[in-house]
């Protein structure tokens, strides 16, 4: 897994064109704990990034995370 990179993407089909598709801090937490290395995503203005996973911070909490909270499942 050292050496995987993950790609992240959304599509929004009423535009048809990319989304913000930059991992969340719960989703980030997995990525670093299973170990993969790179993660590639699309910022919300559409500029693609390619990062390695141990210097990527991001404490947004998207709203899937917060619906599982508030019924006790994380």
């Amino acid at each position: 897994m050292r050496k995987l990179t993950i790609y992240i993407a959304r599509h929004k089909h009423v535009t048809n064109k990319s989304g913000n598709s930059e991992p969340c801090a719960h989703c980030t937490k997995e990525i670093k704990r299973i170990g993969i290395k790179k993660i590639v995503y699309v910022d919300k203005i559409g500029n693609i990034h390619k990062v390695l996973t141990n210097k990527y911070e991001n404490d947004y909490i998207c709203a899937g995370t917060r619906v599982l909270k508030r019924q006790g499942v994380i």
